[in-house]
């Protein structure tokens, strides 16, 4: 308890706008409880690691946090808690939850606790790494690499200070509303835990990176030139409250769920000007690679492991998205490349039907290494009124088997003009129209070298 450096940053909260986490000599660690980020700067400097206590005490809030085999989600208080007009996490420092490490007194870590219960899909009470409250206005994330949250990574609940009314962010490039650019997220970030057990990202359960619209609304954002390897969503668009109006490029993804659209769908907000909106609106992704190939999955690793693009939902959830663009994605050993799914959960029922709508992937190349992997496709809407109109431009998937790697229900296509290497069939399923040429070429696609944990001596990769 001694150790912890939470008051100090409290305290110097109390009296400047800018706390910098800077190294003294050898002394360049950070160990601390909540974190309370309104409307200032936390900057985490280069060299410097800020690392999350695996005390679960000092996060208590319902009497669960920390306790194995319980199924409550609110469980635990946030590591880092953000709010407030332009606040900002900034620098070239390291955030680390230590998920995978073992808690104070306990045999397990947060992981192999909410691992225990996957069977259920439940989940224990775990601390976020980063999360926006309600109202939080132009946030901004810069720089920092983060790992090993022990749940999510960043929550992000933000719009612009200017409001979200008519006019304030209505074309692109967005950010007004907030900001995530250049940050590392790798988890886990080492191949064993200080105990010795293995860590891989299949164990890293619900380590969703960025989410946004997860509390609250996310209006005119961006997401870019940032590289993501985790055991969840890579990126994972919430639209639980009303998400509109998010550019989301330059971005490089290694392990992970996928480029993520919901799973809640269902959320409405009446701006000031007394304009109603729901769902998940305009929403624009490209320039983004996703490969399979670059860590090694682990222990227990299965399909999710190797998502490509996702739009999911279900009858318990469901709700609008529209407007949405994928183009210029390079994806490699994907085992769902396109994964368009209105029955995301079949066990939970409801009447908050998935209403999907105008769904366009452009410049689209699925590429596999020594063709071992060859992609599925799945493009469904939810019932016959429920169609959404999907355009498939110059989408390529290597070695797929038409007949038996694609899949499509309850849809209207455009195929074309660029080459589609497959046709979507099904019940429900129309082509509205065809202008495949068949002339056109594949995406080139250039994977970068990823960050990845430093192997013990005399293993290869």
């Amino acid at each position: 308890m001694a150790a912890l450096d939470t008051a100090r940053i409290a305290n110097a909260f109390k009296s400047c706008p800018v706390v910098k986490l800077i190294t003294d000599g050898e002394k360049n660690a950070f160990l601390s409880a909540n974190i309370n980020v309104d409307g200032k700067t936390l900057w985490i400097d280069e060299g410097v690691t800020l690392f999350q206590s695996r005390n679960p005490a000092l996060f208590q809030q319902t009497g669960n946090c920390g306790a194995i085999g319980v199924n409550d989600s609110s469980a635990c208080l946030e590591f880092i808690t953000v709010q407030g007009a332009h606040p900002a996490l900034v620098g070239r420092g390291i955030i680390d939850g230590q998920g995978g490490e073992p808690l104070l007194g306990k045999s397990y870590s947060w992981w192999q606790a909410s691992y225990a219960l996957r069977a259920i899909d439940g989940s224990i009470g775990q601390p976020n790494m980063i999360n926006l409250k309600k109202g939080t206005t132009g946030f901004v994330l810069y720089g920092l690499t983060l790992h090993n949250a022990s749940k999510f990574h960043v929550k992000i609940t933000s719009s612009p200070p200017e409001g979200t009314g008519a006019g304030v962010c209505d074309s692109e490039p967005y950010g007004k509303g907030f900001i995530v650019w250049g940050i590392t997220l790798l988890t886990p970030s080492k191949w064993f835990n200080s105990d010795g057990y293995q860590l891989t990202p299949s164990w890293a359960r619900n380590s969703d990176g960025v989410d946004p619209g997860t509390t609250d609304i996310a209006y005119c954002g961006v997401i870019a030139c940032s590289t993501i390897s985790t055991g969840d969503d890579h990126i994972a668009v919430k639209g639980g409250h009303w998400v509109e109006n998010l550019t989301i490029a330059h971005n490089h993804f290694g392990t992970g769920h996928g480029m993520s659209i919901g799973s809640e769908t269902y959320g409405s907000f009446v701006s000031p000007d007394g304009v109603s909106h729901r769902g998940i609106r305009n929403v624009h992704v490209y320039d983004l690679t996703i490969d399979a190939d670059s860590r090694a999955v682990g222990f227990e690793a299965h399909g999710a492991d190797f998502n490509g693009i996702r739009v999911k939902s279900d009858e318990s959830r469901g709700g609008l998205v529209e407007n949405i663009t994928y183009e210029d994605v390079c994806m490699r050993d994907m085992v769902n490349g396109i994964l368009v799914s209105t029955a995301y959960n079949p066990l939970f029922a409801g009447m908050s039907y998935p209403d999907f709508r105008n769904l366009t992937f452009r410049n689209i190349h699925g590429v596999t290494c020594k063709a071992l992997t060859p992609a599925v496709v799945t493009l469904e809407g939810f019932n016959a009124t429920l169609r959404p109109h999907v355009t498939l431009d110059n989408v390529v998937f290597d070695n797929i088997n038409p007949s038996t790697s694609m899949a499509a229900e309850f849809a209207t296509f455009d195929l074309g003009p660029g080459d589609v290497n497959f046709t979507p069939s099904g019940r429900g399923v129309e082509i509205l129209s065809d202008t495949r040429s068949g002339a056109s070429t594949p995406k080139v696609c250039r994977f970068p070298k990823l960050p990845a944990p430093t192997p013990p001596p005399g293993w290869l990769h």
